[in-house]
């Protein structure tokens, strides 16, 4: 009986080691997702349609219950977020509270950094009296922080996800 339970222990321990991965294969799945999402994200970027979902502006404030827009789409850019800061220059109370767009933009430029599997997106817009460069910093899996520097107002972060615009 004793020689049973020993060779049954023994056989446990020996048939959980082969089915057991070892460290370097989950970090191996591990990067292959990444990779796999880094590549599906590039693909989003590169097909130039798409949209940006923004969760939260400035590290923390939410905008679950403020409406926004951000949809890049066939080489133009229709952009309506809300803005929270102070405005420069001659910006006054009839200036619009939004930072808002919708056109072919200025500038539109994309890196794709594989090696730290991040996109940069580089949008330049101009208003009637205001310029707006635009930066959108996608990771892997499509989290995205998008910084807007202003030449009337504050600069303002905005955090999110990117994904595919559906018609």
């Amino acid at each position: 009986m004793k020689n049973i339970l020993i060779n049954s222990i023994i056989l446990m321990l020996f048939s959980v080691n082969l089915i057991a991965q070892t460290k370097e294969e989950k970090k191996q799945k591990k990067e292959d997702q990444k990779n796999v999402a880094f590549a599906d994200t590039k693909s989003l970027i590169d097909s130039g349609t798409y949209i940006f979902n923004a969760s939260f502006v400035n590290g923390g404030m939410s905008l679950a219950t403020n409406t926004n827009r951000f949809i890049v789409k066939e080489g133009e850019v229709d952009i309506d977020l809300p803005f929270f800061g102070s405005a420069r220059g001659d910006g006054g109370y009839n200036s619009n509270p939004r930072i808002t767009y919708k056109g072919v933009p200025d500038k539109y430029d994309v890196e794709h950094i594989d090696k730290k599997r991040r996109s940069i997106i580089k949008i330049g817009i101009r208003s009637s009296n205001e310029r707006h460069d635009i930066t959108l910093t996608v990771g892997s899996s499509g989290q995205t922080t998008v910084k807007v520097i202003s030449s009337s107002r504050s600069s303002i972060n905005y955090s999110g996800y990117l994904k595919p615009l559906k018609e």
